[in-house]
């Protein structure tokens, strides 16, 4: 298939490449948040604040697992876009041949962790007791479906990777359509709760990959792919390991920070836990700016690595983060003055209402940070440099983020859930600082000019 069947992301104008890449990335990123904000505003609408911790507590527990072993494909899809930018078609058709394979069996670990560990880490997060069973049944209707919830997510990295953001936009755009569906029907009308929820996650992602396999089988790729690529290649696996391992273990711990905060906030009561899912949600949905642009910047960057045009990376990063200003600011200044009717958008309890205002507070000062942050590690991975996101994410989670939010509650008097919220801003400003001084010192124009692929 032509090359001319997908776009380039290493020419034209740097700043149409990037807002042009990223607004369907985004826009997929908020399809996805909607499943969540639909979850969990259909639960909160038919069942109880039990069924609201208890979905939340699933989704968290699902999206560490997950994001550990896509992490690791994460690797493939940087080596695949630098190979992709070098024009290495034999390089770039085992890239994604390896990409499959490891997703595979990366689906399988996960399902069966899922399934047989479930209820032991929910054991370890301290999940309110009246919440336990509502979190299991989350998750255990999402092991049934992880090969269409992870296979959704890989061929959709690779379709990015090669410069095609629009379509996977509008695969999880109808999933989005029968999710909203069927959480009215499986949550409302049968009153299956936690069930039901997954039940329409599952269900919708199966669609989107479904719909994915199909267009990509039509349209082809770029370079010549056949079954035999998909065979394991020693080679490969060690360069999509290298970059996708330090990938995966920031994705790891910083969820797993998040896991203990959260079981550090589970001690406060059912209304505090379920307002950990109500904020996560409204957060989620600013913080998905970032993160898709987060994500366009690794894929664009890795493309003009791999082209040899770094002065092109850099100026993708530095629009990133003023895009990523331009919706953060706006909405902390709603938070600040608009907190309790932004809060009952999605639940109405009055207790709820009440800790979710205290812990927006804070916790909405974390979207101006991750401005910096995810723009930042977007860049780091696609040059390859993956360790360093890996280092700075994990030592600001387990030193600042995990101590701050227990010092906080047994320290202050009398403390809340605003004061265990302050935590999560202050890692992320050690975060932003680590990465600008990492970038000023190893990313000069002399150092840019000598940098090499990965190699095959």
């Amino acid at each position: 298939m032509s090359e001319k069947n997908y776009r380039s992301l290493s020419e034209g104008s740097v700043m149409k490449t990037l807002v042009t890449f990223a607004l369907p990335f985004l826009l997929s990123g908020l399809m996805q948040m909607a499943y969540s904000a639909v979850d969990v505003y259909f639960i909160g609408k038919y069942a109880s604040a039990a069924s609201v911790s208890g979905v939340y507590q699933g989704v968290m527990i699902n999206a560490v697992l997950t994001g550990l072993f896509l992490g690791i494909t994460s690797g493939g899809t940087i080596l695949l876009g630098q190979c992709v930018g070098a024009k290495n078609h034999r390089e770039a058709a085992q890239a994604t041949g390896n990409i499959i394979t490891i997703s595979f069996i990366a689906a399988v670990i996960t399902g069966a962790v899922l399934l047989f560990g479930g209820r032991g880490i929910i054991g370890l997060m301290r999940v309110p007791e009246e919440a336990v069973e509502e979190a299991l049944n989350y998750l255990f209707v999402c092991t049934l479906g992880i090969v269409f919830i992870m296979g959704y997510n890989v061929v959709s990295a690779v379709l990015r990777s090669l410069g095609d953001s629009k379509a996977p936009f509008f695969f999880i755009l109808t999933a989005s359509v029968i999710n909203v569906v069927l959480d009215y029907v499986f949550v409302g009308v049968w009153g299956l709760m936690a069930k039901g929820a997954a039940a329409a996650t599952v269900t919708a992602q199966g669609v989107s990959f479904l719909l994915s396999v199909l267009y990509i089988w039509r349209k082809g790729l770029p370079f010549k792919f056949s079954i035999r690529d998909i065979a394991p290649k020693k080679s490969v696996i060690l360069s999509i390991l290298k970059l996708g391992v330090p990938i995966s273990l920031q994705s790891t711990l910083n969820n797993f920070s998040f896991m203990i905060a959260g079981a550090i906030i589970n001690t406060m009561g059912v209304y505090v836990s379920a307002a950990t899912s109500v904020v996560g949600t409204i957060t989620g949905i600013c913080m998905m700016v970032p993160m898709s642009m987060s994500s366009s910047i690794s894929a664009i960057t890795a493309q003009n690595i791999g082209a040899k045009k770094p002065e092109r990376a850099v100026k993708t990063l530095k629009y990133g983060i003023v895009l990523c200003l331009l919706f953060a600011v706006p909405f902390v200044i709603a938070v600040t003055f608009w907190p309790e009717g932004i809060v009952r958008l999605l639940n109405r309890d009055a207790n709820v209402v009440r800790e979710s205002v205290r812990y927006l507070y804070p916790y909405s000062w974390d979207c101006l940070f991750v401005c910096f942050v995810f723009c930042f590690n977007g860049f780091f991975n696609g040059c390859g440099r993956t360790l360093f996101a890996m280092l700075q994410e994990g030592l600001s989670a387990f030193l600042v983020r995990i101590p701050a939010s227990y010092l906080l509650k047994t320290l202050v008097a009398g403390a809340t859930i605003f004061h265990v919220g302050i935590a999560t801003p202050l890692a992320s400003l050690a975060s932003a600082i680590a990465c600008i001084i990492y970038f000023r010192i190893g990313f000069t124009r002399e150092k840019l000019e000598k940098f090499e692929l990965v190699s095959l």
